[in-house]
């Protein structure tokens, strides 16, 4: 694995990171009058990272109407995304421990 895409996946799981705040809020916001979730659009920002330039996650206010208080988060959706988010930061949390171990071993000689 290469430093380039050591630097990709930790800026991923910066991305991630921040999505997973942003969905925790929305999720903590479900029955505030007039509140508007909220996204987080990263991918296209690591791709472009990817080709040498920079990395800027942008969070996104959803203005559809939503219910009869204004509000549009549906919590269900949220929780979903939690998880989703969760287990995608721990896959990629795995990848770079077992880089790290690689690395270990081979500057340990193998022992």
């Amino acid at each position: 694995m290469s430093s380039l895409e050591v630097q990709l996946i930790a800026r991923a799981l910066d991305g991630l990171a921040l999505r997973h705040q942003v969905a925790a809020s929305n999720l903590a916001n479900q029955s505030t009058p007039g509140f508007k979730r909220s996204a987080v659009s990263f991918e296209e920002q690591l791709e472009r990272a990817a080709r040498g330039g920079r990395f800027e996650p942008r969070i996104t206010v959803d203005r559809s109407p939503g219910e009869v208080d204004g509000n549009n988060v549906v919590a269900e959706d949220e929780a979903a995304e939690l998880t989703r988010v969760e287990y995608v930061y721990q896959a990629l949390s795995l990848v770079l421990q077992h880089k790290a171990q690689a690395m270990r071993l081979a500057l340990s000689g193998g022992r």
